[in-house]
């Protein structure tokens, strides 16, 4: 198996702009609007600031399954679902071991930033801990917020005329026009019909959660992690979670925050979002020798038997020798 060289890619990485121990991003990228929050922004290209960063992959909620964190539709709709995982030390990979306390600390003080509560929740879970995450699914580009709440209506009341391959499936097709004016024309002004993507209609979630997809897969769609072993192959998306089960990886992220003043206490969250994953070690297996039949006898950790041999009879403390030596001496003078 091929080794990777860790030190030539930390010195590779400490001249990479991006690389998330750079001090200078504080200066390079600013906090701006975006969606319903804010963004961290490139100021030279008014792009998001893409940050990198090397960590160890915990197994601790590690959830980049197709499903991610979704527990059940009693908590919430899967389109609420999110890749995520916990990022830490690498333990003893030349020099990113020390670089993890330099990131954690940009993090904080870009958090600092635009922080208006004293709780900065979500993402710097603690001193030796980062949080990453995604959203599974998108919504559509041609459906807004008001056009879902007036498709789902619309599907729930003419079933005959859902979106193709939809849970309602038809081979009829809705378009926008039609929820707006029922009895007009079938004409759509973005010219854009209400399609499912191939992505979406095959995504391999277990039975027990294909009605869950399907309740949402008219409005949403899946978008895979990208991410890429040691091969640089893509990693398809039910094996991602294996494959990054205690990986040492090189994460791509982007920075968001949104401001909640209606929590009690307000609260500022913050997102490492996932932007690519590059694998650069595979986690061990962890095997335990006492997952065996316990019936067949006990684990051993060596060849030799795991009783402790019985102790050799101990030779008499140097005391106890000298006061048999005065004892004799004592008695050699009484025959005196």
């Amino acid at each position: 198996m091929k080794i990777f060289d860790f030190a030539a890619h930390h010195r590779a990485l400490k001249e990479n702009p991006n690389y998330a121990i750079n001090a200078k991003i504080l200066q390079r990228a600013e906090w701006r609007h975006g969606g319903s929050g804010h963004i961290l922004t490139d100021k030279d290209s008014d792009e998001p600031f893409v940050g990198i960063a090397v960590m160890h992959i915990v197994d601790f909620r590690l959830q980049c399954s197709p499903i991610g964190s979704f527990l059940g539709s009693k908590y919430g709709g899967m389109e609420k679902a999110k890749y995520q995982f916990i990022g830490g030390r690498t333990h003893g990979k030349d020099g990113f071991d020390e670089d993890f306390a330099r990131t954690h600390a940009l993090l904080n003080n870009i958090q600092n930033a635009i922080a208006v509560s004293h709780n900065k929740k979500d993402m710097l879970l603690d001193e030796q801990s980062i949080r990453f995450a995604r959203n599974i699914f998108e919504k559509r580009v041609s459906l807004t917020n008001s056009t879902v709440r007036l498709f789902k209506a619309y599907l729930y009341n003419h079933k005959e005329h859902a979106v193709p391959d939809s849970p309602t499936a038809s081979r009829r097709t809705v378009y926008l026009e039609d929820l707006e004016n029922p009895h007009g024309s079938h004409t759509v002004g973005t010219g854009e019909e209400l399609k499912m993507d191939d992505e979406t209609a095959n995504w391999p979630v277990d039975s027990q959660y294909s009605d869950d997809l399907a309740t949402i897969k008219a409005f949403y769609k899946a978008v895979p992690l990208r991410v890429y072993d040691e091969n640089n192959k893509f990693v398809k998306p039910e094996n991602v979670n294996k494959a990054l089960c205690n990986a040492i990886a090189e994460i791509h992220f982007t920075l968001h925050h949104l401001y909640l003043p209606k929590n009690l206490p307000p609260q500022d969250s913050f997102r490492a979002n996932i932007e690519q994953i590059l694998i650069l070690q595979r986690g061990k297996t962890t095997t335990s020798i006492y997952t065996s039949d316990p019936r067949a006898g006990p684990a051993s950790t060596t060849k030799a038997t795991h009783h402790t041999p019985p102790p050799t009879e101990a030779p008499p403390s140097k005391r106890l020798h000298t006061e048999e030596q005065t004892v004799t001496k004592g008695k050699e003078k009484e025959h005196d």
